[in-house]
């Protein structure tokens, strides 16, 4: 009996620790965007992989650029996007596109360096939110090359 109060004590401890210890529910905002891809190639029938970020991040020890959001892909050069935001110690966003003009699904690899990229940002948000445009402009870049901006 004495070993079931001991167990039975220690799991209730232990849940106690978990709950106080553990980070409540975060609080998220639907929000909408709406994006334009632009190159100076044509982009029909080309997959556009676009990937979100808080432009600044609060999250851990020190505030850091692009903190991913979600990544996606679309076919057409205009859209609309609806995602949960945090608010809580995020500020601004990065929306970053890249077109896969070789086909394979990677940014660039060894053998094949043509995939453009680009990217819009909006320090700002999400109190302002404009239309993010992108051009297209560089070969084999990620959003760390767009932002943040020295």
């Amino acid at each position: 009996m004495k070993k079931k109060s001991h167990i039975l004590s220690f799991i209730l401890f232990s849940s106690f620790m978990l709950a106080g210890c553990s980070e409540g529910e975060k609080e998220f905002e639907k929000k909408s965007i709406r994006v334009e891809v632009t190159a100076e190639q044509s982009l029909e029938d080309k997959t556009i992989y676009v990937s979100t970020f808080h432009a600044q991040s609060g999250i851990g020890f020190q505030p850091h650029p692009l903190y991913e959001i979600e990544s996606f892909s679309v076919e057409s050069t205009n859209f609309e996007r609806s995602f949960d935001y945090d608010p809580a110690g995020n500020t601004g966003l990065v929306v970053y596109a890249w077109v896969d003009n070789d086909n394979d699904g990677i940014n660039c690899t060894m053998d094949s360096r043509n995939d453009t990229s680009g990217a819009a940002i909006d320090e700002s948000f999400p109190e302002t939110n404009s239309t993010f445009i992108i051009e297209l402009t560089e070969n084999c870049v990620g959003p760390d090359w767009f932002y943040p901006v020295e």
